[in-house]
């Protein structure tokens, strides 16, 4: 993450366009008094989930399965989708 240091003159003259590079760009910001960093303004972190962007990365950190683990898992997966199809064209008049 880029940080930027700012004047607190500076900021508050151009605070709705600091907040923006904040929440758009991702920029940090360090608010200085004279020299000394006195506040800092950072991106307020994802609440309602993962980041897709970064999903195939977590992915490929994560542990990996078998060649086996992963035939059972599909035909697994395939299994549920045939039952679940099945159930709901039971239960749904609208399904097709």
């Amino acid at each position: 993450m880029a940080t930027l240091a700012v004047s607190v003159t500076e900021f508050a003259r151009s605070l709705s366009d600091f907040l923006n590079q904040v929440q758009y760009r991702g920029l940090v910001l360090d608010i200085e008094r004279g020299k000394r960093v006195v506040a800092r303004v950072v991106p307020v972190a994802a609440v309602d989930g993962f980041p897709l962007d970064r999903l195939d990365a977590m992915l490929a950190q994560g542990p990996q399965l078998a060649t086996a683990d992963r035939a059972s898992m599909a035909e697994d997966t395939r299994q549920m989708r045939a039952q679940s199809s099945k159930a709901r064209s039971r239960t749904d008049p609208w399904g097709s």
